[in-house]
């Protein structure tokens, strides 16, 4: 027994013995002077009081008598029992290692329901949940039940947002359509699907539209592309990246020379990992003159020029073994499957603590190998993106993610991961890696990584191991307990009996190895002792049956064969007045003749889809709309900046910036100057010619994202009646400044999600 419970015992015992006191000390007094009067708590008290007036002094012995025999007793009964209390428990000779029981796992919490639990075994029929922001993590061999017992109960009952490794894509077709009921936004990352059915990632979407931090960003793609590997391969690594930095450049600078000089939408060229491959190619070509037609841009910064001299001061040998490093991780992306999968974005990573969302990483068995890349590079982007900010510094991180990895060590050593495992729960993103042994993790990661892996996990599962060294190392960290065993032995003086004490492993290796297919033994660090408990059979609960749903429809991407344009000549024209803050040196020189085409003969993937163009015109309106104070902050200037695009006058005092996306649909700024009859006043609309078109493409602003937006920035939410009912209008206020968002600019997409196409401060319809 602890301290504290020892005190409150003690005070406790005292309380009855200073009662038992009373009542025996009246019922002494009351024998001794022969009063025939009611026996209460409260006699002996009220004579002791008496007893101290001179005309009671004769009495005042008797009083003194019954209440030291009174009082006495109890008091003595009580220093006895005491004593117990107050003597240390003798420490066992080789531990006191035991199971934890039903008060430990209350006491801990584990038992708690919560939304953000990770659901890690049973106790009886209460499922053990590990809340807050720790991390689990489970080691079980293959075949051993961590799908049927952790991954999918999790998924069909953690309520926060998932990134989930997903081979074979059996949790996907259990578990989506539950979540999608949920409220969350659920996607498939498949990049080898040979059906195409896979949402879009593009990792080179993350880097900065801002020059002078894109080369940053670019440099943390290119690290994770290509990790450190060693003092004998530092050069060939460092070259790989700058490599990758030269191309990645001339990609986005290029891009953004095509926005500013406005040329069609069709032509337009994001950068992709497979634009990069085909870049890099020359297409049969000699490799050296297509890269010095590239640097000879002029376009170009000064740091991809830089990053190309770099290249090509190399000597030939050394030239083509450096290009050699450099393309060996982006082969892959001759695959067509991957490259359309990677071509744009169905989602934003930075999006998964902003709302709901569960994210599928659907890999097949055949193509593991081949996955490796894109998934550790997946995983790398996810932890460097929410890293960045912590939740308390922004209001619109609420949510937590939670990166279920199963298979873990399939896709390699995630080399960020092993530094921001110490610090990732302070940013709401939690872990559980699923492993088939330690060994498997050491192999991987090296013993002193793995075992700083392994301390940053509160909890881990262990199921019954098939490795000897596994079941030892388990034993061991079980703890011991001490038994005791009386020996006999018979002598002339007769027997003996004599107790020794010996050590005796909780469990032993063997006994490990034979746990069963149905328990499991938990460590905790928040339980002095381990808890053996049983396995979940999701299939074998109605807790879980009851919350298999279809699951979520994925359309097939069209696999477009890039767009050839070597055979094209495209004369750039100078256009006076296009410098847009932001863009490379080039595009803010003074107007140049027109410039010989590039011939070129790599090939494009498709151009950025609807669904890309509408999140950054999304994004950047919020943002745009979150940093006003007042109406006095709208000026033509500052929106061109906010949209890095400018504005066209109309017709007098209206000005617009109008984009044509793919499948119809295009965006429109609209910004109106003051009047003296009006105040200046913005717009952002989606719009497409034809209504029966599905608005999925463009369905990336809803009232809660814009809420989150705007409110913890000072803006206060009201909305204005109909006549006849219902509400008419949503409006957001701060200052002087009204946007509003009208019930009739309100849609539904074919996936049920209801969206916004039209966000205004005035009428511009």
């Amino acid at each position: 027994m602890n301290y504290p419970w020892k005190a409150v015992c003690a005070i406790a015992l005292l309380l009855a013995a200073i009662v038992a006191g009373a009542y025996a000390s009246g019922y002494l007094l009351l024998v001794v002077i022969n009063a025939d009067i009611p026996l209460t708590f409260r006699v002996w008290w009220d004579s002791y009081r008496d007893a101290q007036l001179p005309e009671y002094k004769h009495f005042r012995l008797k009083v003194y008598i019954a209440g030291i025999v009174g009082f006495g007793l109890p008091l003595f009964a009580w220093v006895c029992c005491l004593m117990p209390l107050l003597k240390a428990r003798p420490r066992s000779l080789h531990g006191d290692a035991r199971f934890a029981g039903l008060r430990d796992l209350k006491k801990s919490r584990l038992l708690a329901e919560s939304p953000n639990g990770i659901i890690v075994g049973k106790f009886g029929r209460k499922l053990i949940r590990l809340s807050g922001q720790q991390f689990a993590i489970l080691a079980a061999p293959t075949r051993s039940g961590k799908g049927v017992g952790v991954v999918i109960p999790n998924l069909l009952d953690y309520q926060e947002s998932v990134v989930v490794l997903d081979i074979k894509q059996e949790n996907f077709q259990l578990t989506s359509g539950w979540r999608k009921a949920q409220g969350h936004e659920v996607y498939l990352f498949n990049p080898f699907a040979e059906d195409g059915r896979t949402h879009r990632w593009n990792p080179l979407s993350y880097a900065s539209p801002d020059p002078s931090l894109r080369i940053a960003d670019i440099q943390a793609i290119a690290a994770m592309l290509y990790p450190d590997a060693g003092e004998a391969q530092k050069f060939w690594v460092n070259q790989a990246r700058n490599a990758f930095m030269a191309f990645a450049l001339y990609l986005y600078e290029s891009y953004d020379r095509e926005i500013t000089l406005a040329l069609p939408t069709s032509t337009h060229r994001f950068p992709t990992l497979g634009e990069i491959y085909r870049l890099s190619s020359g297409n049969g070509s000699d490799l050296r003159k297509h890269i010095e037609t590239l640097r000879n841009s002029d376009f170009l910064s000064k740091e991809a020029q830089g990053a190309f001299n770099n290249l090509l001061s190399q000597a030939r040998d050394t030239f083509s073994s450096i290009m050699g490093s450099f393309k060996a991780p982006l082969n892959a992306w001759i695959n067509p499957a991957l490259d359309a999968a990677t071509s744009g974005n169905h989602f934003r990573l930075t999006d998964v603590r902003r709302k709901k969302m569960t994210i599928y990483i659907g890999i097949q068995p055949n193509k593991l190998a081949e996955s490796q890349l894109i998934v550790n590079l997946f995983f790398s982007q996810l932890i460097n993106e929410n890293t960045r900010e912590l939740p308390q510094n922004d209001a619109t991180l609420k949510h937590q993610c939670l990166l279920l990895m199963d298979e873990f060590t399939s896709i390699g050593k995630i080399d960020i991961l092993a530094r921001a495992v110490s610090y990732m729960a302070g940013y709401n993103l939690r872990l559980l890696p699923i492993i088939q042994s330690m060994a498997q993790l050491d192999a991987t990661y090296g013993k002193d990584i793995s075992r700083t892996i392994i301390t940053n996990h509160a909890l881990q599962i262990i199921y019954a191991p098939r490795e000897q060294n596994d079941a030892n190392d388990y034993s061991q960290m079980l703890g011991y307990t001490t038994v005791s065993r009386d020996t006999i032995s018979r002598g002339e003086a007769g027997p003996s009996r004599t107790r020794t004490e010996e050590r005796r492993a909780l469990m032993l290796p063997q006994e490990l190895k034979a746990l069963g297919t149905d328990k499991e033994v938990i460590l905790y660090e928040g339980i002095a002792h381990p808890v053996r408990c049983q396995k979940i059979r999701y299939y074998q609960d109605k807790r879980f049956t009851a919350r298999l749903l279809p699951p979520v429809e994925v359309a097939a991407l069209t696999m477009e064969r890039p767009m050839p344009i070597g055979k094209k000549t495209i004369a750039v024209a100078a256009v006076a007045g296009l410098a847009v803050a932001g863009l490379s040196k080039a595009s803010t020189q003074p107007p140049a003749p027109p410039v010989p085409a590039i011939e070129a003969t790599t090939e494009t993937p498709p151009p950025p889809s609807a669904s890309d163009v509408a999140e950054q015109a999304a994004t950047r309106f919020l943002d745009f709309v979150a940093g006003l104070s007042r109406t006095a902050d709208i000026t033509q200037a500052a929106m061109e900046r906010a949209f890095d695009s400018p504005l066209n006058e109309v017709r007098p005092g209206t000005y617009l910036a109008k984009r044509a996306v793919s499948e119809g649909w295009t965006y429109t700024v609209a910004y109106r100057a003051p009047k003296t009859d009006t105040k200046t006043g913005f717009a952002l609309r989606f719009y497409n010619k034809d209504l029966t078109t599905d608005p999925t493409p463009v369905c990336v602003l809803d009232l809660e994202r814009i809420r989150s937006a705007l409110i913890p920035r000072g803006f206060k939410e009201w909305t204005e009646p109909r006549h006849h009912g219902g509400i008419s209008s949503w409006n957001f206020e701060k200052g002087d400044l009204v946007v509003s968002i009208m019930s009739s600019d309100f849609t539904v997409d074919a996936n049920d999600r209801e969206c916004i196409l039209l966000v205004q401060t005035f009428d511009v319809r």
